[in-house]
């Protein structure tokens, strides 16, 4: 037997010790596509070998899937060869054993220890759509206790006259909700709040003022400054003499710029210098006494809320209702303290090993509770991190390159504070996982030249760079391929008449780009297309890119209109998953508006909005002919007897027999209705992308549905919550089903994609000015929040603290780019465009020589945008003229706009109108003899040919070109199939064929039978089924097809010809490849007839 040398990995120790040092608590840093999932299903089997049961061993993942794949696998390979004792056992625990994320893992832990918990003994985990419609339901009670209580009021009122909105204080509530664990230790206090004084600041102002008067020109830039202090020094001073403190702050909050550090000429003044000065000192003041109210008030806001919060957070612990937060607190709170030793000990006895996977993504609670149960001592709050875990208890594995989930309270600086402690601990090991199996070594040259200057380490902000080694069994990339590494507007956006580009321009040009990308990889243009590398399981064959190989990478959902629009232009097949706005799309929009005027019929604001949607589709003179004839934007009021056959009356009929059934419909079977009763899924077929909206109206349909079950709410509470979606921008996960019937590329977020891999990324959208950071609650390093209700109505502390999160944010940027381009198998292709002052992640990577020196993409000239199309409409010359007009059209609508190849070979063309000589012009019909139909011939025409000719090919089809033992019960199906008698003689021709030379040729080389080919000429689409077409040794191909004939004339056998070279014209030209030798096979009873015809 020959065996292949399959060289060794670089990192073949690293892996060994994963394996092997069980005894050790071992610390992996696996790099992007280092296979560390399967390393991971190693070290547990090699733990169930050394007699570890898995009932004993706790796997916390980051999400389900992983949990789901990992236990397939571990079940798997427990299974592949003969079950020892010890495996046996451990498949027989596996269903129950502890794999899963931490929030099942902390479940678990609480419902094996209620009482110690304070939990009831039967807990309810709250999904995410129903903890969003909690915590709505807590923020009501919350808000209406803090406008109750009388301690609140003055600062409320100091925030109200900053500018504080209800959307502030919703902000600020949900943040602290999220984190409300953190309030226990350290809660916002309740401070005094301050009268407001601004003697000290008329005084300052008065006297710059009064410098106005030296001044020597009335158009110095200084003197205009003072006449806009002067100014607001009036109105200041006439909102102190009425003792309205909510105007004095509002005045306050007006000061006209003090930046007049350059402004002013030195020779219009006596001392420009000391003016300046003063107006600086101005400025500072103003800032000052407005802090020194604002703060108080904004911590002793945030002091009620985080109050009310945390009394629902213990009322969810007494009932049970817990959310995912929750289950992570309780569970830590477990293992806190001397009073719960013996359930510290019970965990630590039950879960000898805990492995958790993706560890850069981490909460601190979560590595708290790992760490805790791991160890053989119990503390207090403080000092987790220095208890003592006995060597093997952990195993922990992640890359902290890929640390991208900060908005989820991962923290890096738990990663990178761990890892320095294995480092230093002599009972833990570190294993470095290098080898990366996904990406070709020419792309990891790129990414590690790259990326090796972008990340590097930065205190417990950023780990240091650790390079990717490719498998050293995969071939080396070949020029021939495609580049590996490209990029695209490496010069920017062509600019407008104006000499700039606005940001959607940029977007506009940038979608095209990525559409012209796709159709260059894709072979649709006048260049070969790409290849793609499959890794070491498909033994690194190369094939053709397709569609479905390619995936477009957003860092955020803002380019995607755009980058839809260019790839519909361009013809191109894609789905978008992930996170959506779902509530913010024009469908969805629609039917709520029509539920607002359902639920509200006083609003006639909402009711004319619903009539202009394609709902109803009333139009804007419609609308205006009902207005004038007196109708009312009421539902319920009759309609003027001039509009009673309208569309406005139709509509309004229909909403009012609607609102009377609204007692007895929930929101979702309201939408329901809508949806089938106004064709919205039909209505839908128009648009390119109809399925996406398909998905989306039955996706918010289950979300109403989920809603009323889990509140029990009427219509207006459901249009409540809906509208919090959509003031949030709530990113919803939408349940994307795989389409199977057409190829298409993918779009998805870069945080979307974690974990995937395609053999085409391209990375777009990353230079586009990015969203400013907001940050309602922050929280410092010393675990102190900090809150903004909104500009200027911030906490003293938290411009400190906010700085300091930035920080971590921008370093995390770098790590997503990484994650974006380490998702990619063969190619790589990067967006440089950019908009905007900030120009978004993208603008580090630009700067690198690494990018200047990557290729650009040759694009193709002209991608077709359909902006050329104008459509013009003109008047009619003459009623003649017109009628002529109208009969050519009609003429040349009747013409086939398609037909068969069968069809051409016999001359029938397609200038033939429809409905003439059908029977002449059969579709997907071979020719056949009509005298050649076996006796006891009974049913309908088959899948293509007459019923003979089709029931033969399809027992050749099922033969698979062989003849086996079943092939005679087989035939007898088949024959019974197309209802015929004589099964025997179809046998007996079938074998014909099969002995032919052209097939046995054929059933042992790559070969395709019942082909069908569809190609456009001009107008017409020509389509046809070659009956078996097969690959010879030289490479070129062969067409042969099956026929029936007991006799054949001149003009049939040319005919025949005809059609196989129109199937090797039609095969050249959709796939290049050359058709070398055509051969017709007439089947016989006994040996088959081959005639054979070479082509030039």
């Amino acid at each position: 037997m020959n065996t292949v040398d399959v060289p060794a990995l670089i990192d073949q120790p690293s892996r060994d010790l994963i394996v092997s040092g069980l005894d050790s608590t071992v610390f992996v840093e696996a790099g992007a596509g280092s296979g560390k999932t399967r390393e991971m299903v190693e070290r547990i089997i090699a733990l169930v070998d050394s007699g570890v049961e898995l009932k004993n061993l706790a796997a916390i993942t980051f999400t389900e899937k992983a949990a789901g794949e990992l236990r397939d696998r571990v079940h798997k390979r427990l299974r592949e060869a003969e079950p020892t004792d010890l495996r046996q056992a451990a498949l027989d625990q596996l269903d129950t054993a502890a794999i899963g994320t931490i929030h099942s893992f902390a479940a678990r832990i609480l419902s094996e220890h209620p009482i110690e918990a304070g939990v009831p003994p039967l807990i309810t985990v709250v999904d995410e759509l129903r903890s969003q419609i909690a915590f709505t339901q807590r923020w009501e009670k919350a808000r209406k206790l803090i406008f109750d209580q009388p301690e609140t009021e003055r600062a409320l009122r100091v925030l109200l006259a900053g500018g504080l909105s209800l959307d502030g204080l919703r902000n600020v509530a949900k943040q602290l909700d999220a984190n409300w664990d953190r309030l226990e230790d350290n809660p916002p206090q309740r401070r005094h709040v301050p009268q407001l004084d601004v003697t000290g600041i008329l005084r300052q102002a008065g006297e710059i003022v009064m410098a106005k008067s030296s001044c020597s020109d009335p158009n110095d830039g200084l003197f205009i400054r003072l006449a806009g202090l002067e100014d607001w020094h009036r109105r200041l001073a006439h909102a102190t003499e009425l003792d309205v403190q909510q105007l004095q702050l509002a005045v306050l909050d007006d000061l006209p710029s003090t930046k007049v550090s350059r402004t002013g000429n030195k020779g219009n003044w006596p001392d420009v210098g000391s003016l300046r000065a003063s107006i600086i000192e101005l400025g500072e003041a103003v800032t000052e006494t407005r802090e020194r109210l604002i703060s108080p008030a904004a911590e002793t806001v945030a002091a009620a809320i985080a109050e009310a919060l945390l009394v629902a957070a213990r009322e969810r612990q007494r009932t049970g209702e817990l959310e995912y937060s929750d289950l992570l607190v309780h569970a830590r709170d477990l293992l806190i303290g001397e009073d719960k030793r013996e359930v510290q000990a019970a965990l630590h006895d039950r879960y000898r090993v805990i492995m958790l996977d993706e560890f850069q993504d981490t909460d601190p609670i979560q590595a708290e509770i790992a760490v805790r149960i791991a160890a053989s001592e119990v503390c207090g709050r403080q000092g987790w991190e220095s208890l003592t875990v006995p060597p093997g208890r952990l195993f922990m594995v992640g890359d902290p390159k890929q640390s991208i989930y900060r908005f989820r309270r991962a923290d890096i600086a738990t990663y990178l504070q761990s890892l320095g402690r294995a480092k230093s601990d002599p009972g833990s090991k570190i294993s470095e996982l290098k080898t990366n199996f996904r990406s070709t070594g020419k792309l990891l040259d790129w990414v590690n030249a790259t990326f090796s200057k972008l990340i590097e380490a930065n205190g417990t902000l950023q780990p240091d760079y650790s390079s990717l080694v490719p498998d050293p069994a995969r071939p080396e990339w070949q020029d021939g391929h495609g580049p590996a590494v490209a990029v695209v507007g490496r010069d920017g956006a062509v600019p407008g008449a104006d000499g700039k580009a606005s940001p959607n321009e940029v977007r506009r040009q940038e979608a095209e780009a990525v559409a012209g990308a796709i159709l260059v990889a894709t072979g649709q243009t006048d260049s070969p297309g790409w290849l793609k590398q499959a890794g070491r399981g498909g033994q690194f064959a190369m094939s053709a890119v397709e569609l479905k190989d390619v995936c477009i990478l957003l860092p955020t959902r803002t380019p995607l209109p755009a980058i839809e629009d260019a790839l519909d232009r361009a013809g191109i097949e894609y789905r978008a998953e992930a996170s959506s706005l779902v509530y913010s799309t024009q469908e969805v929009t629609d039917l709520l508006l029509a539920l607002q005027a359902l639920a509200n019929t006083a609003d006639e604001a909402a009711l004319v909005l619903t009539l202009r949607t394609p709902l109803f589709a009333c139009g804007d003179d419609d609308l205006f002919d009902w207005k004038q004839a007196g109708g009312a934007w009421n539902i319920f009021a009759p309609a003027p007897e001039t509009q009673k056959d309208t569309p406005v009356a139709r509509a309004m009929q229909y909403l009012s027999a609607l609102a009377r059934e609204l007692p007895l419909l929930s929101p979702g079977e309201l939408l329901d209705r809508l949806v089938i009763d106004r064709r919205v899924l039909e209505a839908a077929t128009d648009t390119p992308r109809y399925r996406d909206v398909w998905r989306r109206i039955r996706f918010v349909i289950d979300q109403a549905r989920a809603w009323s079950e889990a509140t029990h709410g009427g219509l207006r509470d459901y249009l409540v919550w809906t509208t919090a979606q959509l003031e949030e921008n709530s990113r919803v996960k939408e349940s994307v089903v795989p389409e199977t019937d057409a190829q298409a590329v993918r779009i998805m977020t870069i945080h979307a994609s974690k974990g995937l891999e395609f053999p085409v990324v391209i990375l777009a959208g990353a230079g586009h000015q990015p969203k400013s950071d907001t940050f309602p609650a922050v929280w410092d390093a010393a675990g102190a929040p900090h809150v903004s209700f909104g500009a200027g109505l911030a906490s003293a502390g938290h411009f400190e603290a906010a700085e300091a999160e930035k920080e971590f944010l921008a370093e995390e940027k770098l790590r997503l780019l990484y994650v974006a381009c380490t998702r990619a198998e063969s190619h790589l292709v990067v967006s440089l465009f950019t908009s905007g002052k900030r120009h978004g992640l993208i603008v580090p990577l630009a700067k690198l020589e690494e990018a200047r020196a990557t290729p650009d993409l040759r694009l193709p000239d002209e991608i077709f945008t359909g902006a050329e199309i104008k459509v013009e409409v003109t008047g009619v010359d003459s009623f003649e003229e017109w009628k002529l007009e109208s009969r050519r059209w009609q003429e040349l609508s009747a013409l086939q706009s398609r037909t068969s190849v069968t069809a051409l070979a016999k001359s029938a063309g397609s200038t033939m109108p429809v409905g003439y000589g059908l029977e002449k012009i059969p579709l997907y019909v071979a020719v056949e003899d009509e005298g050649d139909r076996p006796l006891g011939f009974a049913g309908a025409l088959g899948e293509h040919g007459t019923e003979f000719g089709s029931a033969l090919h399809r027992l050749l089809e099922l033969s698979g070109l062989q003849e086996t033992e079943s092939f005679g019960q087989l035939a007898e199906q088949t024959a019974a199939l197309y209802g015929m008698e004589d099964a025997l003689g179809l046998a007996d021709r079938a074998r014909s064929a099969l002995n032919s030379e052209p097939v046995r040729s054929a059933s042992t080389r790559e070969h395709w039978l019942e082909l069908p080919v569809v190609y456009p000429s001009g107008s017409m689409t020509v389509e046809g089924i070659i009956d078996l077409m097969y690959r010879k040794d030289d490479g070129k191909l062969v067409i042969a097809d099956f026929k029936t004939d007991l006799g054949v004339t001149e003009e049939r056998l040319a005919a025949y010809w005809n059609q196989l070279t129109t199937y090797a014209a039609m095969i050249n030209k959709i796939t290049g490849e050359k058709v070398s030798d055509l051969a017709l096979i007439f089947c016989r009873s006994s040996e088959a007839d081959v005639r054979k015809r070479l082509l030039a």
